[in-house]
């Protein structure tokens, strides 16, 4: 049922641009046109909001080191200087040397030693050698040890074969007796620096029972260990992706490409020319086991582990027998795959097109099989001479508050990948919300004004949300956003964000506070100019968009210059469903030649129900205007406002 209310008895005032006749209220604004009175303006107890902003300029991202370093050597000479004055060794009071810095795992034959106290892995090999952080870096270097982690070993075995990466990763370059360390570690998108002490878990036999790396190097249990840190144990460092690993190793997005084993000879041709350029631009790759359609036992008749990480060194095409091949190494050294095409003739062919020795644990592959084993190729973006921008910032908690957006000036044609990184306080905590952010282009460079169409409207349901495209020179506005946690039940969720932009161009990110309303306008541009109307009248419009993941927009347009258009919507038969309104049954009173989001919903958790999206509405025209229920707070720039067309 439609509720009026008539505002016969009220004063009104004529808008000089349109001369439509307003009905007096806090706000001085017209309802068509949206100019303001002037006159009006000092009986208004509207707030405008303040436009706050902050510029940050985005730095080579080989160069981003430096700065971030200052602070971290300021407290780690303090603590060289004490443990030198006092004559001890340091030992990190935030992760003990104890079972709860090793987790749930524990292992009761676990033992703690400084490193200078274990044996090596290798005793003929390096015996005679003198402990380093790091002599000359190798994929043949790393073991995974017992821990489950060969998704953070696959990353490091694909970073040890660039050893300026790991440069950039252990900031402290030389064994001291102090045992204090520095290493550097991308987590949320935000760079950190960990400080690390050198006892770790040992077995009975005094070897290192984590990851190690042979020639009495420490560079890789010094990482894992800043990992565990950061984590809260060596526990939680079980199971993964490899994305994630190198996304903490270099900060760099990546491309992650499914592998469908049924793919036609075009896909596979793209997949392979995908990889064939990664490989000559030197990017870190790396493969993941686990496809649905192959069987553990048709795996271990390969001897290939079937849920495993492994690092792609390189690709080869031999045109005398017309066949593609693929060097893997598994960071577990324990793969012992053998196929009867690569002949001893063929593997010394192999062998010699590419420029190192196999390390242990790599073996070649045909093309074919390797599509058949395999479930995704990950592909670091990483590059020294790119630039990036980081910016944290936290999603909002209604409708009404304003909104963080970001607005940059690309001064020419670029390649730019925008990432947005929720902080999941676990790893293993499942993200709940649907996150997205929209890119707009916009017209003068104060940055007020939206332009004609939208550039991006991304989303995932996943901790985070990427897209890799080229923009053309010209001013955007970059808006992250999330009805989650516009929920009371969900205000005391973790909000921060973080947003990073990469471009092989320099430009400066501005963060601006802006009001819902801009967000609005976004969302409405990218409707009008690229999504189809579903016309009920001559004077009613509405569109109801589903996004690329898991959420639907319903707006609706009322095109007369005289009625206000009065639409009640229902959406009580959906079910497992968060409306930006708050509620499954809404009334709204759109004036004449206006839009208005009626609501942004998104899908919840199914806890095992089905879920499922239906709604009904009805609509009629009047003179007079209606108070949406839920009320919609216009004074405050709430979200659903009705705007302009």
């Amino acid at each position: 049922m439609m509720m009026s209310v008539a505002y016969s008895d009220t004063k009104q005032w004529t808008c000089k641009i349109c001369t439509f006749s307003n009905y007096i209220s806090a706000y001085p604004e017209c309802h068509v046109c949206q100019r303001i009175d002037p006159l009006l303006i000092e009986t208004s107890y509207l707030e405008i909001p303040v436009r706050d902003s902050k510029t940050v300029t985005s730095l080579a991202v080989g160069n981003r080191q430096n700065q971030d370093e200052i602070d971290a050597r300021k407290s780690f000479n303090e603590i060289i200087s004490y443990c030198r004055q006092v004559k001890t060794n340091f030992v990190d009071d935030q992760f003990l040397p104890s079972s709860r810095s090793i987790g749930y795992k524990t292992e009761n034959d676990l033992q703690w030693l400084r490193v200078s106290q274990t044996r090596p892995l290798s005793l003929r090999e390096d015996k005679y050698l003198t402990w380093t952080v790091y002599s000359s870096p190798s994929p043949a270097d790393i073991q995974q040890g017992i821990l489950g982690n060969c998704w953070l070993m696959a990353a490091l075995s694909l970073i040890a074969e660039q050893p300026h990466i790991v440069e950039q990763i252990v900031l402290t370059k030389m064994i001291n007796e102090e045992g204090a360390y520095l290493v550097r570690i991308c987590y949320n998108g935000v760079w950190k620096i960990i400080l690390v002490d050198d006892y770790f878990p040992c077995t009975v036999h005094n070897q290192l029972a984590y990851s190690q790396a042979s020639r009495h190097q420490i560079y890789i249990p010094l990482i894992e260990k800043a990992c565990a840190k950061l984590f809260g144990s060596y526990a939680e460092l079980c199971s993964g992706f490899l994305e994630e690993g190198l996304q903490l190793l270099t900060g760099a997005p990546c491309d992650c490409i499914n592998i469908n084993r049924d793919s036609d000879e075009f896909q596979s041709h793209t997949i392979w020319a995908k990889l064939l350029s990664a490989c000559e631009l030197r990017l870190l790759i790396g493969a993941s086991t686990g496809c649905t359609n192959v069987t553990e036992e048709e795996y271990r008749e390969v001897n290939i582990n079937p849920n495993h990480a492994f690092s792609i060194l390189a690709v080869c095409a031999l045109s005398n027998i017309s066949m593609q091949f693929v060097l893997v190494r598994d960071p577990h050294a324990a793969t012992n795959y053998c196929e009867i095409l690569i002949t001893p003739l063929i593997l010394a062919q192999l062998n010699s097109s590419i420029q190192f020795s196999p390390p242990s644990g790599a073996f070649w592959i045909s093309w074919p099989l390797f599509l058949q084993y395999f479930a995704s190729i990950t592909i670091s973006s990483y590059r020294s001479d790119y630039y990036d921008v980081r910016h944290v910032a936290q999603f909002t908690r209604s409708s009404k508050e304003s909104i963080p957006t970001f607005q940059f000036y690309v001064p020419k044609k670029s390649l730019i990948t925008i990432s947005l990184l929720y902080h999941r306080q676990s790893r293993w905590l499942p993200c709940s919300h649907t996150q997205c952010f929209v890119l707009c282009d916009i017209n003068d460079r104060q940055m007020r004004t939206l332009g004609t169409h939208l550039s991006i409207l991304q989303t995932d349901r996943r901790s985070f949300t990427q897209w890799t495209g080229s923009l053309e020179s010209g001013y955007y506005i970059l808006i992250p956003f999330s009805t989650t946690f516009w929920n009371e039940e969900n205000c005391e969720l973790q909000r921060d964000y973080t947003v990073v932009v990469h471009s092989n161009v320099q430009f400066d990110l501005q963060l601006v506070i802006e009001p819902a309303t801009v967000l609005t306008d976004c969302f409405i541009s990218a409707i009008s100019k690229r999504g189809s109307s579903i016309t009920q009248d001559q004077c009613f419009n509405y569109y109801v968009i589903r996004g690329p993941s898991d959420f639907f927009l319903f707006i609706a347009e009322n095109l007369s210059t005289i009625d206000y258009l009065n639409i009640e919507l229902d959406l009580s038969d959906s079910a497992c469903i968060q409306s930006s309104r708050q509620a499954f049954i809404t009334h709204d009173c759109i004036p004449p030649h206006h839009r208005q989001v009626i609501f942004f919903m998104e899908w919840t958790d199914t806890h095992n129900r089905t879920p499922r999206f239906q709604y009904t509405f009805d609509y009629s025209y009047t003179r007079l205007a209606s108070q949406s229920i839920p009320v919609i707070d216009i004074y405050q720039h709430d979200f659903h406002s009705y705007r302009s067309i």
